[in-house]
């Protein structure tokens, strides 16, 4: 049976404010949009009542026709019921702007603002035309937020007066070191060294993975790729990896990172996003232009089996430390809608 195109992930009785998201875990996907999900959990931990209502775009692009037609009609069912409407990613933002009421707050994830980039760096033109509309499409929000600085510098002046720059957070319970022989254990992994390579879409060219490849063979080292596994199983990887590879065109701020970052895991990327933000303080770990020589020593350097000190220089990017300067800008929309 073919799923409806809105479906309510989350129902509170008390809810004032509305998560709207294309990006949904499922059992078929359970990586997909996982990050949004533990987003949404550290703020209800905050006390904030929410309800989230899953946009399925991946149905088509008559998903988002039949979206905007219902936030349409929803400008008077909902009149009244939520205080802030907060929307997750440049499509919803779309489709959920024909709502008119509370104010709305959009959440742009990468590749919305910045386009979907080909292994070479390139734009196609249809990929150009779908970052300009999202972006034009920004000035309709009462508060817009990036996960970087350089996705906020793509922004119309007037949404930049009104963004804030907040990079997703990670949950340092879940994503903490374990022991590496252990972990290697659980894997059935030998004591050869392994890179990491963590992606949902592991094949879209703007994640060039062949470069990635190319560097672990030239490393000397077996790169394991992590596409569809049990979002739980990623702390067991990153403690038994010898780094994480991360070798994308563009990214808005990579969650790969920050979730090595609180494993120790050391990091080789090339610059992309807030890499170099988010590295900055961390050793062992390297920001490399994408040459697959350069990359591979950077690699060999990490596979010496020294933890990286990056749980100590990321405490910034904690989940709740993310969620209380997300509620800030709730707060600046709807004053009083936060938990006391």
């Amino acid at each position: 049976m073919t799923p409806s195109v809105l479906t309510w992930e989350i129902r509170d009785p008390g809810a004032c404010v509305l998560q709207v998201t294309n990006m949904w875990p499922d059992p078929n996907r359970p990586v997909y949009g996982v990050f949004v999900r533990r987003q949404v959990e550290s703020l209800r931990r905050r006390g904030l009542a929410c309800d989230v209502l899953y946009l399925r775009g991946y149905l088509g692009p008559h998903a988002y026709a039949l979206a905007a037609a219902s936030f349409a009609r929803s400008s008077v069912s909902w009149r009244g019921r939520y205080r802030v409407i907060h929307v997750h990613a440049g499509e919803t933002a779309l489709a959920a702007r024909s709502h008119v009421g509370a104010p709305l707050v959009a959440s742009y994830v990468g590749d919305d603002l910045l386009g979907d980039r080909r292994d070479d760096g390139t734009i196609s033109p249809r990929a150009r035309a779908r970052a300009a509309l999202i972006r034009s499409h920004s000035l309709l929000f009462a508060a817009t937020i990036t996960k970087s600085q350089a996705m906020e510098a793509v922004l119309p002046a007037a949404t930049r007066r009104r963004n804030s720059v907040i990079p997703n957070g990670v949950d340092p319970t879940l994503f903490a070191p374990l022991d590496r022989a252990e972990a290697r254990r659980r894997l059935g992994w030998d004591a050869a060294p392994v890179a990491l390579f963590a992606a949902t879409k592991p094949r879209s060219p703007n994640k060039r993975l062949w470069l990635a490849e190319e560097a672990a063979r030239r490393a000397g080292v077996r790169l394991h790729v992590a596409a569809t596994e049990d979002p739980n199983t990623m702390p067991v990887l990153m403690s038994a990896a010898d780094c994480l590879l991360l070798t994308s065109v563009v990214e808005g701020s990579p969650n790969a990172v920050k979730e090595a970052l609180m494993c120790g895991l050391p990091v080789v990327a090339t610059p992309a996003g807030d890499v170099h933000e988010i590295l900055a303080n961390v050793t062992p770990s390297f920001v490399c232009p994408p040459d697959p020589d350069a990359l591979a020593v950077a690699v060999r350097a990490c596979v010496e089996g020294v933890r990286s000190n990056g749980r100590d220089e990321s405490a910034w990017l904690c989940e709740d430390a993310i969620a209380d300067r997300i509620l800030a800008v709730y707060e600046r929309l709807a004053p009083g809608v936060t938990p006391r």
